[in-house]
This record gives C-alpha cells, sequence and structure tokens, in this order.
C-alpha cells in the first residue's frame, strides 16, 4: 500500500487558501475514487470535493473551519493503485512545478548539509510569497511539512524566534506591529470572521489599499425607461420572464462598454504593467444574500436580447441567494453593477473587483421636483455612480461612459429591446 499525499487544488480563481466547512469522512474510512469526501468554500461559491483516490484515509488536513492553502496537503490516503507508488520527492505539491510569479524560476532555493549534499527545499507559491513579503529566504527556514516542506506556520515560528523588541518593531513600518489592547469592560458579543465574511473583508480590503477609486454621482430622468418596460411587462409575462430595470441597464451598459473599451479592462501589475481590453461582456451582479454579498457572472451578455438577459439574470441571482452558484459563474468577470435599488437604496459608492476597472451603482427610481423648460415637474429620477480605477480610466473618459449610459436609457430605452451589438 502506497501513502499519498493529496494536496489542494485551486478550485476558484487564484485563490491562496480554502476554508473546510464538512468532512464526510474520518480517519480510516475506506473511500472510492470521486465519491464526496468534502465541502469547501472558495472565494464565494462551497464546492464539492471528491475523493483523489480509492483507498483508505489515514489524515485529514485539517478541522472543519480550518483552512487549507491551496498546494497544501488536504488529506492523506493509503492505496494500492500503481500510478500513485510514487518515492516521497515526486509527491511534492503540483504548484511546486508551476512558473513563478515572481522574478527567477520557481525552483527552490539550494540547501547544503554539513558534507555539502544540497538539499531541496520545497514551499508553497503562497508560502514563498508570504516569506518574500517578511523578508524571509525560504532556505533559511526549518520546514516541518511533509519531506520538509515549509509550511506558514514554520514562517511565523522563524520570525517569532528572530523578532526585534516591541520598541523596534514601533520606529520601523516595515516591522510587524503589537496587537492592538482590546477594549476592557465593554459588553460585547464575540462574532469569528470566518467562512463567505472573511472572504468579503480580506478581498474588498486588498482590493481598496490597491486600486485608486474615483467615483461619480449622476441623475436620469427614467420616465422613458419606466414606459419602455410597462409596454413590455405583457410580453415577458407571456414568455414567463421577469422583467426588471436591471436588464435594461446591464443591456445599456454593454453598448456603452462596447464605445468606451477602458471601462471594459484590467490593470495588470508588471514591469511594465499592462491594461488588458477585454472583448467579452461578463456583466456581474452584486447580489446580497443571508451569508454576504457575492457577485455571479452573467456571461456573453453581448450575445443575449433584452429578454434574455433579464431571464439569465433572474436565475443567477436564485442561485446565488440559495447559495447553488458554481465557481465558474463566479469567475472573469469584466463590469459588475450593484443594484441597491430594490433595498431603497439612492447614492453610494461601491468597491471595485480586483480585476475590473469599473463598477456601477444603481439606486431606486424616485420621484423628484426637477426643472423642464423653466417649470418646476415631477419626474422619475434614476441614481447612477460610477466608481472606476484611475490608473485605467480618467475623468473624461468615465464621463463620456455615463453619457452614453443616459442616451441609451434616457432616449433609447425602446430601441434596447431588440438591439444585439451597438451601430
Amino acid at each position: 500500500m502506497a501513502r499519498v499525499e493529496f494536496t489542494m487544488p485551486d478550485v476558484g480563481e487564484g485563490l491562496a487558501d480554502v476554508e473546510i466547512i464538512k468532512w464526510y469522512v474520518s480517519v480510516g474510512d475506506q473511500i472510492k475514487e470521486n465519491e464526496t469526501i468534502a465541502d469547501v468554500e472558495t472565494d464565494k461559491a462551497v464546492v464539492t470535493m471528491p475523493a483523489p483516490a480509492t483507498g483508505t484515509v489515514v489524515e485529514l488536513g485539517g478541522a472543519e473551519g480550518d483552512r487549507v492553502k491551496v498546494g497544501g496537503i488536504y488529506v492523506i490516503v493509503e492505496t494500492d493503485d500503481p500510478q500513485l507508488d510514487k518515492p516521497p520527492d515526486s509527491m511534492e505539491s503540483d504548484a511546486e512545478s508551476l512558473p513563478s510569479t515572481e522574478t527567477g524560476s520557481r525552483e527552490s532555493q539550494p540547501k547544503r548539509t554539513p558534507d555539502g549534499t544540497k538539499v531541496r527545499v520545497t514551499a508553497s507559491p503562497f508560502v514563498r510569497k508570504l516569506a518574500k513579503e517578511m523578508g524571509v529566504l525560504v532556505a533559511d527556514v526549518v520546514g516541518t511539512g511533509p519531506n520538509g516542506r515549509v509550511t506558514e506556520s514554520d514562517l511565523q515560528d522563524y520570525m517569532a524566534l528572530a523578532a526585534p523588541s516591541v520598541q523596534d518593531s514601533k520606529n520601523d513600518p516595515n516591522l510587524p506591529k503589537p496587537k492592538a489592547a482590546q477594549p476592557q469592560n465593554i459588553l460585547a458579543e464575540n462574532v469569528p470572521v470566518k467562512g463567505l465574511r472573511r472572504r468579503i473583508a480580506e478581498g474588498l480590503t486588498k482590493t481598496y489599499r490597491s486600486i485608486p477609486h474615483v467615483s461619480g454621482f449622476h441623475e436620469f430622468d427614467a420616465q422613458a425607461l419606466m414606459n419602455a418596460r410597462s409596454d413590455m411587462l405583457s410580453q415577458a409575462d407571456d414568455r414567463g420572464i421577469k422583467l426588471t430595470f436591471l436588464a435594461y441597464i446591464i443591456k445599456a451598459c454593454v453598448l456603452a462598454l462596447r464605445k468606451h473599451p477602458y471601462l471594459n479592462a484590467s490593470y495588470v501589475e508588471g514591469d511594465p504593467p499592462n491594461i488588458l481590453l477585454m472583448k467579452e461582456y461578463n456583466i456581474g451582479v452584486a447580489t446580497a444574500t443571508p451569508s454576504g454579498l457575492v457577485v455571479p457572472v452573467l456571461h456573453g451578455a453581448d450575445k443575449l436580447d433584452l429578454f434574455g438577459i433579464a431571464d439569465a439574470t433572474d436565475q443567477l441571482i436564485t442561485d446565488a441567494r440559495d447559495r447553488k452558484s458554481t465557481p465558474q459563474v463566479m469567475k472573469n468577470g469584466t463590469f459588475t453593477i450593484s443594484n441597491v435599488g430594490p433595498a431603497g437604496g439612492w447614492f453610494g459608492t461601491s468597491i471595485i473587483r480586483g480585476s475590473e476597472a469599473a463598477i456601477l451603482g444603481v439606486g431606486q427610481i424616485q420621484d423628484k421636483a426637477v426643472v423642464r423648460d423653466g417649470e418646476i415637474v415631477v419626474r422619475p429620477v434614476l441614481p447612477i455612480s460610477l466608481t472606476f480605477d484611475h490608473r485605467v480610466v480618467d475623468g473624461d473618459e468615465a464621463l463620456a461612459f455615463v453619457m452614453t449610459l443616459r442616451d441609451h436609457l434616457e432616449r433609447e430605452p425602446v430601441q434596447l429591446a431588440s438591439r444585439m451589438d451597438p451601430e
């Protein structure tokens, strides 16, 4: 029987780790290849993990609630599968052979024993990145993981042994800071930040710190839009489709993005950095769920007519709220819409998704007193906020996008029902 260590694959989109939600097996259980053994939570979806081989569970990579690094061990199985009966050196994480995103190759740093023999130091990409941020050479750290692999805990232990005084850490902004004192004598309920809420907190913090956000606010006259939707409601009902204002807004956004491609783009760090102008129009729809905010993506929105957008979006939102979204529908968004109108929201700023250049906030249509031809009249007003990445988009281009969007929603909402592509 071979004792085989299986590593956690990237079940999301470039994730560093996942959280174990539930184990369906225990140590000593017999498992068959591809049967369900665990549920893990990625960046906004729960993924079922299949058994990687037939055999006996020897060790689990963590308890329920623990986080397992991508490339880290999540289960060890004893199996008699001859294809898996390999020497220990070949059982390293697949991540070890991937190209590095840092300068240099993925090859581990050489380390020597007292007699001069080279020892290969292994560590996952996540640990190597963390070590670089800490200013630590992986080769200097004693690995306690399988086959001497350096783990995150090993890095922390190494830093603890070499830690400078608290006073030094206060004076040096590049050194870790001591934990802040907790408030005393205050009644409070402690709620652990985990699962989806932790993913949201980490993702938004990282995005907000790295992207220079700029927001603009606008009010659209929604009378023509309301009339157009009212005229098409009976057709939508006949097809069993829930026709919302959001469908019109998505359609108008796709047409505006075609004309202003830098809003449908992504800034890529590098030397030099690059801006990717996306040729697909995949619209994320921010959706509130009992567990937190998720963003399912309507892929190929430019290839759907208005009814197709309405039907597909309704299904995406329903699945997201029922936590049935797959990892595939959370990937590869190019532009996001955050619609707070149904909840009664008005103006607000939104945080851009990390791989995108802009996000559109949409509020509730409300009657307001406005001036038309010198007269004060009551009109339905749609509030719009556009937040964009200033590294990619300047204010004039962002405003031009909004004006194109205004044209489609104020002057041409009827034509949106039949248009597949812009002129």
